[in-house]
């Protein structure tokens, strides 16, 4: 029970305080309905307590409450009387804006009475103006129906000044419309006036301008009065490019050089113009008369306003047509004509001077003319030799002419007796094959280090196209040895040719001699070198379009002309062979390369016999640029030889290809392929040798020809020295391939130069030229000239074809050691010859041979 009393307790003193009950055991407790009695027991004592109090206290407060309360009573009627004061003043507001209302009302009234007043008053003044627009309206279709459209025009400027309407009414739209409509027609009427006044008519052979009399007569209708009343209705330009434009059409279709129809004739009246026209161009003569009449025509018989509209309109446009289709391309170009420049330039001076004195357009065009006339002179020139360089191309039909190549040098030699020159000239002539083989040789022991040589445009200047090619065959693992040569080599007659080297032997062996021998004498040679080669037609044009260039160069400086300054006409002239060279070069390679009869070989041979040209040439002193120009030519040449070389090569390297090494060459198919590619290509450089040989000359052939066999052997030599087993079968095939590459030395088979021109001694009169130089010597083989490594391939024929002993003969008694190294004779060696003591002892033989050496 005491439980029960604390947990009631606890519970209310809770209530009480709004606190939660702290005491666990109160929370966990189950609430019993012992517990619910006690709690509100206790409640109702705790409320008796608290009631007390409060009583208690409230007895010390009875007074204030009742302060409060009288308070609260004054308050109350306070709020009524102010309730009261409300209501009058909302009652007085309302008679105001009462009172506001109907003066807000009566100001309306007062407004709409003014709007009504205004209203009438504009009604009226607007159906004044109506009435006034209407009587002026019919005036003007009184006007017109009488053909007077002027003082029509006359009518509607003033109607257009009198004041608009500010209404958009229906009256105001059907004035204006009706306005619109007698002004298109009073225009329409004062153009066919205007048509009328000044009439144009064109025809398929004829055409004319007509004008009234009265144009110039200002007391009547004349242009300018319809233009004024035009001018009244609107824009008048738009009235007057109809008629300026057939004007233009009139004056200026005829004059066009690429009109159909042209003019042929005309006659000038007071108050016409009248043109028959044709189909044939008329003569600048007839034109500048044509122009200048025209002119008169203009000043004399038109009105001023219509006359300033077509002076605007055509004499601009006409002079610059005068300009471009007669001053210019009528210039006399040829120096025999240039008497006409003169008198052409006075006729265009008097329509200048007419155009400055009317003050009108086109001065500015003529005058430019007459400035740079010396200009388009030289322009015109030059406009003409460029043409005649593409007329040369263009009339070209691939025909060939031969033409010889002559070289000459003079040669100093010394002897003791007459007879002796005389054996040392039939020496010479026996030589040449010796003294070129030995060049040869001496070539290829000054290059057997080296790998490679230069090839055979090396002389031409093609070193920058042709190392390209060499990296190339470096890096399929072949260098290829090319011919070396320079441009004398082409001739066959370089520093070292065989007439110079016993020449120069001669002379040493004379020096060696004591002074003053018995029958010594100094005796000068002019050996002459002829070759003849194949040109087309294009070069002989060209030459000759140079050469009449430099001829009119020098003619025009011994002339006195008024229109050009002879001086600076020269130099202008001068400067032209430059230019159809460079249009000769820029338009040669499309030229060529689309020709089916002409090649780059062709282009070659023409570039190389125009510098040869120019060269021979008597250039005037005031042209410093001919030696650019020949080297100039001379680059194209080679760039046209070296093209057409590397397309060869390619041909050939690629058919050469297609042996594949030389390996397997005696089984089945490879042997086969091997034999079809060492066949394509003898079959290629013979054709080539064919088809090359009527066009360029011995040397050149022989060069172009020995650089694609040099080619062919150093790959072939390459391809072989790679083998690291040769068996007897395969050496005798590769034997058989290589003969028949060497078969290709009949390809170059020459004739040396053998006439000596003149001879001179210092001591002796002319000694009579020998049987020996008189005849014609027979054919030399030239082939180990052109091909740097012919001996090579001959020495390793013989190796393949060889035993033992003979290699080692070649070797130590011979000159094989000359071609091959010792290292590449013994690979060599051992690719052809089995494991033995003979072979053994023929390699220590050669490398002690080596050694020794």
């Amino acid at each position: 029970m005491s439980d029960e009393s604390d947990a009631a307790v606890s519970l209310c003193d809770a209530i009480v305080h709004g606190s939660v009950p702290q005491s666990e055991q109160l929370i966990t407790s189950n609430l019993s309905s012992a517990t619910i009695s006690a709690l509100l027991a206790q409640i109702s004592q705790t409320r008796r307590v608290l009631n007390k109090e409060i009583k208690e206290k409230s007895r010390d407060e009875a007074g204030s409450v009742d302060q409060w309360i009288s308070q609260a009573k004054k308050v109350q009627e306070d709020i009524a009387r102010c309730k009261l004061e409300s209501k009058r003043i909302v009652e007085e507001h309302r008679q105001l804006e009462a009172l506001r209302d109907q003066a807000t009302d009566y100001q309306r009234k007062v407004e709409l009475l003014e709007t009504e007043t205004n209203f009438t008053e504009t009604l009226r003044e607007e159906l004044r103006n109506i009435s006034l627009a209407t009587q002026s309206l019919r005036d003007v279709e009184e006007r017109l129906a009488n053909d007077d459209p002027c003082g029509a025009a006359s009518k509607l400027r003033e109607l257009d000044r009198s004041p608009t309407s500010e209404f958009k009414s229906r009256t105001t739209t059907i004035l204006r419309d009706l306005r619109d409509e007698l002004r298109l027609k009073t225009r329409l009427q004062l153009e066919t006036k205007l048509n009328a006044q000044i009439l144009i008519r064109r025809e398929p052979q004829k055409a004319s301008l007509e004008i009234l009399p009265q144009e110039l007569e200002s007391d009547k209708i004349n242009s300018d009065a319809i233009l004024q009343a035009l001018s009244d209705t609107g824009d008048v330009q738009d009235s007057i490019e109809p008629l300026t434009d057939k004007l233009r059409a009139l004056i200026l279709q005829p004059l066009r050089r690429s009109a159909r129809s042209k003019l042929s004739t005309y006659h000038v009246g007071q108050h016409s113009l009248n043109i028959k026209l044709c189909t044939v161009l008329p003569s600048i003569d007839l034109v500048l008369d044509f122009v200048l009449d025209f002119m008169n025509f203009l000043h004399e018989s038109l009105a001023k306003t219509i006359q300033s509209a077509a002076v605007h309109a055509v004499l601009a446009d006409l002079m610059s047509l005068l300009v471009s289709d007669w001053l210019t391309p009528e210039l006399p170009v040829d120096l025999a004509m240039l008497d006409d420049l003169d008198k052409l330039q006075q006729r265009v001076t008097v329509i200048l001077d007419k155009l400055k004195s009317l003050q009108w357009n086109g001065q500015s065009q003529l005058q430019d003319w007459m400035d740079d006339i010396q200009r388009t002179w030289l322009n015109k020139r030059k406009a003409a030799t460029l043409d005649a360089v593409r007329k040369a191309f263009a009339s070209a039909k691939g025909l060939l002419t031969q033409v010889t190549r002559v070289e000459r040098q003079v040669i100093s030699t010394t002897a003791e007796e007459p007879r002796e020159a005389d054996n040392g000239s039939s020496d010479w002539d026996a030589s040449w094959d010796e003294d070129a083989k030995d060049k040869a040789s001496t070539e290829e022991m000054a290059n057997a280090g080296d790998g490679e040589e230069d090839d055979d445009t090396s002389g031409w200047g093609f070193d920058e196209e042709e190392n390209s090619e060499e990296k190339e065959d470096r890096q399929n693992g072949h260098v290829a040895q090319h011919e070396e040569d320079d441009d004398e080599d082409a001739w066959g007659w370089d520093d070292e040719s065989p007439t110079e080297k016993r020449s120069e032997q001669a002379a040493k062996d004379a020096g060696s001699k004591a002074n003053g021998a018995q029958g010594s004498q100094k005796t000068e040679h002019e050996v002459t070198l002829m070759e003849v080669y194949s040109i087309s037609e294009i070069p002989d044009h060209l030459i000759e379009i140079i050469g009449k260039d430099l001829s009119d160069a020098q003619t025009i400086e011994r002339m006195e002309q008024k229109s050009l300054d002879p001086s600076t006409t020269s130099k202008g002239l001068l400067a032209l062979p430059t230019l159809a060279l460079a249009m000769f070069r820029a338009t040669a390679p499309s030229y060529y390369g689309a020709s089916s009869s002409l090649t780059d070989i062709h282009r070659y041979n023409d570039s190389l016999y125009i510098a040869e040209r120019l060269r021979e040439m008597a250039v005037p002193a005031g042209m410093p640029h001919i030696e650019t120009d020949i080297k100039a030519m001379e680059k194209f040449a080679k760039m046209a030889y070296s093209k057409e070389m590397e397309t060869q090569r390619i041909i050939v390297w690629d058919l050469l290809e297609g042996a594949q090494g030389f390996t397997a060459c005696t089984q089945f198919p490879y042997s086969q392929e091997i034999e079809n590619a060492v066949s394509s290509v003898v079959d290629r450089i013979r054709t080539l040798h064919k088809e090359w040989k009527p066009i360029l000359s011995t040397s050149a052939l022989m060069q172009s020809i020995g650089s694609l066999v040099t080619m062919v052997i150093a790959k072939v030599i390459s391809s072989i020295e790679e083998m690291d087993d040769i068996s007897e079968p395969e050496s005798r095939r590769l034997t058989a391939f290589c003969q028949q590459i060497a078969s290709l030395d009949d390809l170059f088979l020459s004739t040396p130069p053998t006439a000596t021109l003149s001879t001179t001694t210092s001591e002796t009169p002319e000694t009579p030229e020998t049987p020996a130089q008189q005849q014609t010597q027979n054919p030399v083989p030239m082939i180990a000239v052109y091909v740097s490594n012919w001996l090579r391939f001959q020495y390793l024929i013989n190796i393949l074809e060889s035993s033992l002993v003979d290699i080692k003969y070649l070797w130590t008694e011979g000159e094989l050691s000359l071609e091959f190294s010792a290292d590449e004779v013994v690979d060599l060696i051992r690719a052809l010859f089995a494991e033995s003591s003979h072979r053994r002892s023929a390699i220590a033989s050669i490398r002690g041979s080596r050694l020794s050496r």
